[in-house]
């Protein structure tokens, strides 16, 4: 499977992925979105939230071109390497293939807090996708390293404690 990625407006992924899909019905596009657990009025509730703003994976079986997608209205560019490929390849691919077996859904992990050690034991982040680097047991989020597109991007995932279960 190929995989891109285009940037595009922040705020316009949908309406992005809706004209690709009837552009190239071939191609399955992915606006990867995160579930948080928030807590409104003493009561937790999910809440959904693009995981990247401004980017869609696009997935496909085969050749592609790209060029009536990239001259639609709010994408800014099909992100490409020094090589001249677009294809996604190593890390970013590797993002990519993570976000494609959660369906674009990265919903919260269920963890055990042992000291300083962080262990998955359910979920998005079993996969190692990239690096717990805080906890917050009170806002129930883990902030997560993970490298993609030559960058280095912090995100907040939501996570529940399974520390209190454990018998």
């Amino acid at each position: 499977m190929k995989v891109y990625c285009i940037f595009c407006k922040s705020g316009s992924e949908d309406i992005v992925a809706e004209k690709i899909a009837v552009l190239s019905p071939e191609l399955e596009a992915i606006i990867p979105v995160r579930t948080l657990q928030e807590k409104r009025k003493g009561i937790w509730e999910s809440r959904k939230q693009h995981l990247i703003p401004g980017y869609i994976f696009l997935y496909v079986k085969g050749e592609m071109s790209l060029q009536e997608i990239k001259r639609l209205l709010d994408v800014y560019r099909i992100l490409d390497y020094e090589v001249g490929s677009r294809e996604l390849m190593n890390i970013d691919y590797e993002y990519a293939m993570w976000i494609y077996r959660h369906c674009g859904d990265i919903d919260t992990s269920k963890v055990i807090l042992e000291g300083s050690t962080v262990r998955v034991v359910d979920g998005p982040l079993l996969d190692g996708i990239g690096t717990i680097v805080r906890i917050d047991r009170h806002k129930r989020r883990a902030w997560v390293e993970i490298d993609f597109s030559g960058t280095k991007h912090i995100v907040s995932l939501s996570i529940e404690d399974l520390t209190s279960y454990v018998a």
